[in-house]
């Protein structure tokens, strides 16, 4: 069984960083925040990419092949079936050996229309992100700044939110859009005596407590976030666990 992660928190210390996260302590309002940056949405050869095929083509005429090559998807995918269940009335070679060939086309054709819609159908999402709605162009609108996932635990909520920072280049226009994520989360009794309980920073016994109850949520792993501080110097410490989920 893996050993729990701790994070540690020294006395007067209520910041601390593990693996890209930024862990924060409100001792006073008993509110624990963590804040991870993301990725850009858009790399900038993606970006580089999206506004030269737009330059070229226009961003109406991506849409178009965006909306074609969905149809044509759709298309490959009923004659796919419609030759799978005409097989099943036919014996004859000549006729098994048609069918194979037409639904062997029909598989190299849902391949390369289903990456054709995923491409024109990326540029036409970056259309959209890129377009601003206070001036009315496209092309110009575009993150100033690494996106963040923000989850702040509170006594009785557990909260995940996106922060997006966006501007535009040519009117300078600001948006930050702030979105709440879905998270399965729920809250399970904290310890009360613990068997190890001993200060590892002032090394006083019987000093350190569970002080809220634990922050359990649920994704591909069950993770528990526990909360613990000592009485006598202010040291706190949080301890990471992931498990796989027994349903």
């Amino acid at each position: 069984m893996a050993k729990d992660k701790r994070i540690r928190f020294p006395s007067g210390s209520y910041q601390a960083f593990y693996k890209g996260i930024r862990y924060k302590i409100d001792p006073e309002n008993d509110i624990v925040e963590m804040t991870q940056k993301l990725n850009p949405r858009y790399s900038p050869e993606s970006r580089e990419e999206a506004v030269n095929l737009a330059n070229k083509l226009g961003v109406k005429k991506i849409q178009k092949r965006a909306r074609l090559f969905s149809k044509l998807l759709l298309l490959s995918v009923l004659v796919f079936l419609f030759l799978m269940f005409v097989s099943a009335h036919f014996s004859v070679k000549s006729e098994s050996f048609l069918l194979s060939a037409g639904r062997f086309l029909t598989i190299v054709s849902e391949v390369i229309f289903l990456y054709m819609f995923g491409y024109y159908r990326a540029i036409t999402n970056y259309c959209a992100d890129s377009y601003c709605e206070k001036c009315g162009k496209h092309l110009v609108f575009e993150e100033f700044q690494a996106p963040l996932v923000k989850e702040e635990s509170k006594i009785d909520t557990y909260t995940k939110t996106l922060i997006q920072y966006w501007h535009c280049k040519n009117c300078g226009h600001e948006d930050i859009k702030v979105e709440p994520q879905y998270i399965d989360h729920h809250q399970e009794k904290r310890q009360d005596d613990l068997k190890e309980d001993t200060c590892e920073e002032c090394g006083k016994e019987h000093a350190m407590e569970e002080y809220r109850d634990i922050d359990v949520l649920n994704y591909v792993l069950k993770k528990k976030i526990r909360y613990f501080k000592c009485r006598n110097c202010g040291y706190h410490e949080i301890r990471l666990s992931k498990r796989f989920k027994i349903v």
